[in-house]
């Protein structure tokens, strides 16, 4: 269901708007946190270091570790996407 309900927005605009219908505001903030949570991971840095440059709370750094090594390939690719987009904003 939320795949085709996400799939439906035709721009993004429309995919933001759906974000924000969908989730709060601070959902949204703690879905951009998990991700900088996975980027400073996957720059090598220490949970503790992780907690500081995010910033958030060690237990937030320690449960997103726990999801990073479980998930790495995955996240790695989509970490790779992110960085891409982001460079085109440039």
């Amino acid at each position: 269901m939320f795949y085709q309900l996400f799939q439906s927005a035709k721009t993004e605009a429309e995919f933001n708007e759906l974000l924000d219908l969908t989730f709060t505001e601070n959902e949204r903030a703690m879905m951009l946190e998990r991700w900088k949570i996975f980027d400073a991971l996957d720059r090598g840095l220490s949970q503790r270091e992780v907690a500081k440059d995010v910033p958030c709370s060690i237990v937030t750094a320690t449960r997103g570790a726990k999801v990073y090594r479980e998930n790495r390939e995955v996240i790695q690719k989509y970490l790779e996407v992110i960085k891409v987009v982001l460079s085109r904003q440039s």
